[in-house]
């Protein structure tokens, strides 16, 4: 099932009568935050380097941090506040559940539950705070009032409406949220041996970084490479407010961007459960994924996909691929044409070819805004039309 053409037929019958599973990447919070790029290649070659001394590594690596740092962290006060330009990409988000959610109201069947799953490696705010914003149903792993605790057993839960008048019961869409690498919204409380996740709404981890004067510690930038990293930040050494700054910025529970991701025992629990409840939704008959935003350059996510893939032939999934380039890499990182089911379908943007000696050019790219208005609008109005 390789090629670009996007069959809005084929999705519309899948979407039916399936578990509707989503795969949420980086990408669908661009512009606003800028993806991890070569963050994570970086700081795994520098781990390997022997020949940069220990000390030059770690001026290196908070360098690395820092600048993640900068260009997703601590911009997730703007989300919160609606100030940058933070609010056009939280309208995308909105309109995204909204569709959805409309989608699983109009859908045929009774039977398949109206639970969506969906999943993300994003560890901003985004998707929190267009759930509240549109009013629709969600389960964050979170319970309590005062103090919300997150439990992994939170997500086995189904939410019904009951009339006022005739007592006639009806289940009603909920949206389950796995953060599979954690969250800026969590905040890890207690000692190592019995610690728990704690709902942090004003991430005050994040605050606290951002308190604190850094300023002298230089962002890795735009560096491309080990060697031009080493190059730009000069000859600074390991100092105090360095090591304040990692020992601060490893308290924030989120899988950071290296193969060594894990720092905390219980975000590493989490990680796994996590990771387990992606593959059982997968494995699910008739299930479908939507993936967007998302390379599948995360080995552990990448080789549950592709297994579930490959044993269970009633699963379809569907890559939206940002650019014509980005999907050669995701084909070549699944080795698509090797899928045993074929049931996997990376669609990517129309090309138009360019003249003689000229590149081809993307139509357009999918971005969140393009897939709204390409796919779940189409979708959604289909099924209404019909429902009508």
């Amino acid at each position: 099932m390789t090629g670009n053409k996007l069959n809005l037929d084929h999705l519309k019958d899948t979407i039916q009568d399936a578990n509707i599973n989503f795969l949420l990447g980086s990408g669908l919070s661009m512009p606003h935050l800028q993806t991890l790029g070569n963050i994570e290649v970086l700081l795994t070659e520098l781990e390997g380097r022997t020949d940069i001394s220990d000390a030059r590594k770690k001026v290196l690596y908070v360098a690395l941090l820092k600048r993640f740092y900068e260009v997703v962290i601590l911009k997730n006060l703007e989300v919160l506040e609606g100030t940058g330009d933070s609010e056009a990409v939280l309208a995308h988000y909105s309109q995204f559940l909204q569709l959805v959610n409309s989608i699983l109201l109009n859908r045929k069947t009774s039977i398949i539950s109206k639970q969506v799953n969906v999943y993300t490696t994003n560890v901003d705010v985004y998707l929190e705070k267009a759930l509240d914003a549109v009013g629709l149903e969600y389960n964050d792993g979170f319970s309590g009032r005062l103090s919300p605790i997150f439990s992994l057993s939170n997500f086995r839960k189904s939410s019904f409406k009951k009339s006022l008048h005739f007592d006639n019961t009806s289940e009603i869409p909920v949206f389950n949220l796995l953060k599979l690498h954690g969250s800026l919204t969590w905040e890890i409380r207690g000692n190592i041996e019995d610690s728990e996740i704690y709902f942090s709404p004003n991430l005050d981890l994040v605050r606290k970084l951002q308190s604190a004067d850094f300023s002298d510690i230089e962002s890795a930038g735009e560096a491309n490479d080990i060697n031009a990293l080493n190059s730009s930040i000069g000859n600074k050494r390991t100092t105090e407010s360095i090591r304040q700054f990692e020992e601060l910025y490893l308290q924030l529970p989120i899988v950071n961007p290296t193969k060594d991701k894990f720092r905390m025992t219980l975000l590493n629990r989490n990680y796994y459960e996590l990771l387990r409840m992606y593959a059982n939704g997968l494995e699910k008959e008739n299930s479908v994924l939507f993936v967007m935003g998302f390379s599948f350059a995360d080995e552990h996510i990448r080789e549950v996909t592709l297994r579930a893939a490959d044993s269970n032939p009633t699963l379809t999934i569907f890559v939206f691929a940002y650019s014509s380039k980005a999907k050669e890499e995701i084909e070549e990182r699944l080795d698509i044409e090797h899928v045993k089911n074929s049931n996997i379908k990376v669609i990517g943007p129309s090309v138009t070819p360019g003249e003689e000696g000229e590149e081809s050019a993307d139509d357009f790219k999918y971005d969140l805004e393009t897939i709204n208005k390409m796919v779940f609008e189409k979708i959604f109005s289909s099924l209404n039309s019909k429902a009508s």
